[in-house]
């Protein structure tokens, strides 16, 4: 039998164990005055003996919500669960895949290692930055990518858009999307005038004059990247430019940022306890996805 524990840091993982017909165990947490978390599972006899499906997630407050997510999965454990499978939408500190300079760690396998080793032996996340990050859980690592619900969503706003990604990086995502609606993709790369020394960006192959664009990625942290990457496209003459990204943490001022730079559109998938109530933004909800997912991964 699967029952689930829902953290106060993903409240849309109540809408997926409804939908999987989980019975929800609830949990007590609580911050001390000096900052330390708390966490204790109400009826541990309802663990026992049962497989646990712990849904929580990793944004905002990285650290806290890390902490907390092993301090409920160790209690799940020490409660007699004879299996917990961590349904994380949103794993931080996942961009860090690999040593990029001397004495460095490699955060994000750091991360999944910690969980594994509390207790949990599947994981299950969103788009994650870098799937290398999820080697410490081998075959029982699953990513969903949700990039082509966004472009459903943004379909709405685009005639026949061309889907194209910000780096080489999230081309695959990008893609991933476009060939479900039968869409075409590509990527910006870096060009250099011979004489001038001007650095612009452009497609690699595929002309956007004239044409709507889908600018698919995984992450908005401060808006940045996007927002150059709307503008150059804008500026290449394209009518018109959706965004979208399945985790909006929009840090600071990105919010402005993305208005300022001309996009029509933002979607965001909610894979985050917070939203930002903006004329732009738009949030899709991916826990049909999600639950579609697990049912296939825990045979229920």
């Amino acid at each position: 039998m699967h029952v689930a524990i829902i953290l106060s840091e993903y409240p849309a993982g109540l809408e997926v164990a409804l939908k999987l017909g989980l019975e929800v165990i609830h949990v007590h947490e609580k911050e001390f005055p000096d900052g330390e978390l708390y966490v204790r599972i109400l009826e541990p006899e309802r663990v026992k003996s049962n497989n646990v499906v712990l849904f929580s997630t990793t944004y905002p407050r990285q650290e806290k919500a890390l902490l907390k997510t092993l301090l409920a999965i160790d209690a799940a454990r020490r409660a007699g669960a004879v299996g917990i499978t961590a349904v994380i939408p949103y794993l931080a500190y996942a961009r860090q895949d690999k040593m990029f300079l001397p004495g460095e760690p490699v955060s994000g396998g750091l991360v999944t290692w910690l969980l594994k080793s509390a207790g949990a032996g599947q994981l299950v996340t969103v788009d994650v930055h870098s799937t290398r990050v999820l080697e410490p859980f081998q075959d029982k690592a699953v990513n969903i990518l949700v990039s082509d619900l966004l472009v459903a969503r943004a379909l709405n706003y685009l005639d026949n858009p061309v889907v194209i990604a910000p780096d080489k990086g999230a081309l695959e995502r990008a893609c991933y999307a476009a060939r479900a609606h039968g869409l075409n993709c590509d990527f910006l790369v870096k060009q250099r005038d011979r004489i001038t020394g001007e650095v612009s960006y452009v497609p690699r192959e595929i002309s956007i004059s004239g044409r709507d664009v889908l600018l698919v990625d995984d992450i908005i942290s401060t808006g940045g990247t996007v927002a150059e990457a709307t503008r150059i496209i804008l500026s290449k003459g394209a009518r018109r430019v959706v965004i979208a990204a399945t985790h909006g943490l929009l840090v600071g001022e990105a919010v402005r940022r993305l208005e300022e730079s001309g996009a029509y559109r933002i979607l965001l998938a909610n894979t985050l306890s917070t939203k930002h109530a903006h004329p732009l933004l738009e949030y899709v909800d991916i826990t049909n996805k999600i639950s579609a997912e697990l049912k296939r991964l825990l045979g229920i």
